[in-house]
C-alpha cells in the first residue's frame, strides 16, 4: 500500500495501448499498492469496447465519451493519456487548464514546438506532468546512473545503439498516422525512432545526463534516413549524435528487417564498458564482468511509475530511488528525431533489392536484405550505414546543428507545413 492517499485518476482511450494502462490500474489494486485509483475512463466511442466498459462499470468506474465532460469531474485529480501522438499537446493543455495533473504516453509529441508549449502550460498552471517512458522508472536506472556519474566507467567516450524490430503491413495499417509525418495537420513524425524504439534513445540520453534528473544535450546530428515500406516517413535510420560533452552516440534502427534483434546499447568509457539490453545490463571494469537483471518482480516498472507519479501529484519528495521522465528529459529524443529529419531527406531503398516475406494471416513484411548484420557491424566499427560501404544505394549523411533548436521546420525535401 502506498503511504499516501491514492490519486483519483482517469484514463483516456480504451483500445490499443489504452488496454495496457487499464492493466496497470488493475494490477495496482491486486497488489494492494494503490498509488492511483481509476475512477473514470473515456473513449470517443464506448460502443467499440463493450466488454471492457461492462467490466469497468462493475468496478464503479464512470465512463465518458466527451473529454471536456470528463475534465469537469471535480474529484478527478489526474488524467493518463495513452492517446495518438497528435492529441498529446491538446489533451495535456486542456487537462492542465482544468486543474488536473497529467501522465502522457511517449513520445511526448511529433515536434519540439508542441513539447515547449506543453512545458509552458505546465508552468503556467503549476501542475505535474510526467511521461510514460517506463525505463526511466525502472528500479535499476538511478543506481546505474549514479555509477556512471561517479566515474566507475571513466569518461563515456562513445555509445552505440542498434535495434531491429520487424513490423509488417498490419502494423503500418493499424492507424491513419502510422508511418506518417502528420495527422490532421499536426506533426506525429511516426518512425522507429519516434515511437516503438524511442524508449531506447530516451534512456540512453537520460543515462548520459550530467546529473540524476536531466538528460544529455545533443549538439549536432548526422543522419541517414531510409524507406523500404510504402509509407511517408522513414522505417530505417542510421545517425550519429554528438553531445555537448563531446560524447558521440551512434543510433541504428529499422523496422524493415526479417530477424528481430532487441535494442543493444554499449557505453564505452575510458575505464570500462556498460552493455544495456532489454532485460539485463552488464558491466565490464577492472572489478570484473558482472550481469544484472534490469527489473525485478518485487518492484515492477509499472508499479514504480505509478507510485512516482502519485508522489509527484501529492507533492511528496521521492527518496531518490526512482527516476522521473519529465517533459524536459523526454524532449531530447524528439529533438534528435526532428533534427535528423531536417538534416536528411528520406531515401527510397531500391525496389529490386527489397525482399517481401509472406507471414501467416496474409500479412507481409518488407525487408532490406542483410540490414541486421550491417547494423551490427556499424555498431562494432563505429560507422554510419553509408560509411560501411555494403550498400551502393546508401546516401551520405546530412548534418544539423542543434544549438538553440526551438522550431521544427519540417522534413527536408517534403513540401509540408503544420
Amino acid at each position: 500500500m502506498a503511504d499516501f492517499k491514492p490519486v483519483n485518476s482517469a484514463t483516456v482511450g480504451l483500445g490499443g495501448y489504452g488496454g495496457t494502462y487499464l492493466n496497470f490500474f488493475n494490477k495496482d489494486v491486486e497488489k494492494g499498492t494503490n498509488a492511483a485509483k481509476l475512477a473514470y475512463a473515456m473513449s470517443s466511442d464506448l460502443s467499440r469496447h463493450q466488454k471492457v466498459c461492462d467490466e469497468l462499470r462493475s468496478k464503479g468506474v464512470e465512463l465518458f465519451e466527451s473529454y471536456d465532460q470528463l475534465l469537469e469531474q471535480k474529484d478527478l485529480e489526474a488524467v493518463w493519456l495513452p492517446v495518438p501522438i497528435d492529441l498529446h499537446r491538446e489533451y495535456t493543455e486542456k487537462a492542465l487548464a482544468a486543474g488536473k495533473a497529467v501522465m502522457c504516453e511517449k513520445p511526448v509529441a511529433g515536434c519540439i514546438d508542441d513539447i515547449d508549449a506543453m512545458i509552458k502550460a505546465r508552468d503556467k498552471y503549476n501542475l505535474p506532468v510526467a511521461i510514460g517512458y517506463q525505463d526511466v522508472y525502472c528500479p535499476t536506472t538511478l543506481p546505474l546512473k549514479r555509477r556512471i556519474l561517479d566515474g566507475e566507467f571513466g569518461d563515456i567516450e562513445n555509445v552505440t545503439l542498434y535495434a531491429c524490430w520487424p513490423r509488417d503491413n498490419e502494423y503500418y495499417g493499424r492507424a491513419s498516422w502510422a508511418g506518417s509525418y502528420q495527422r490532421n495537420g499536426i506533426w506525429v513524425m511516426d518512425s522507429p525512432a519516434n515511437n516503438a524504439l524511442s524508449h531506447f534513445i530516451n534512456i540512453m540520453m537520460f543515462l548520459l545526463g550530467p546529473d540524476l534528473n536531466t538528460s544529455a544535450t545533443p549538439k549536432t546530428v548526422e543522419a541517414e534516413l531510409y524507406r523500404a515500406n510504402d509509407i511517408e516517413n522513414f522505417d530505417t535510420i542510421s545517425c550519429r549524435v554528438t553531445l555537448a560533452s563531446g560524447t558521440t552516440c551512434l543510433i541504428h534502427m529499422t523496422h524493415a528487417c526479417e530477424e528481430a534483434f532487441n535494442p543493444h546499447t554499449v557505453f564505452n568509457g575510458s575505464k570500462g564498458k556498460l552493455i544495456r539490453g532489454v532485460h539485463t545490463y552488464q558491466t565490464e571494469t577492472d572489478k570484473g564482468i558482472h550481469r544484472f537483471d534490469r527489473n525485478t518482480s518485487e518492484h515492477p516498472v509499472w508499479e514504480n511509475m505509478m507510485e512516482r507519479f502519485g508522489k509527484l501529484v501529492r507533492g511528496i519528495e521521492d527518496d531518490g530511488t526512482t527516476g522521473l521522465a519529465t517533459l524536459e528529459t523526454s524532449r531530447v529524443p524528439v529533438a534528435i528525431v526532428n533534427a535528423a529529419s531536417e538534416a536528411s531527406e528520406v531515401v527510397n531503398v531500391p525496389a529490386d533489392i527489397i525482399r517481401t516475406v509472406n507471414l501467416p494471416g496474409e500479412k507481409t513484411l518488407r525487408c532490406i536484405p542483410g540490414i541486421e548484420d550491417a547494423f551490427r557491424r556499424c555498431s562494432e566499427e563505429g560507422k554510419l550505414l553509408s560509411e560501411l560501404g555494403c550498400y551502393d544505394w546508401a546516401q551520405k549523411p546530412g548534418m544539423f546543428n542543434m544549438a538553440n533548436y526551438y522550431h521544427f521546420a519540417g522534413p527536408k525535401g517534403a513540401c509540408i507545413t503544420p
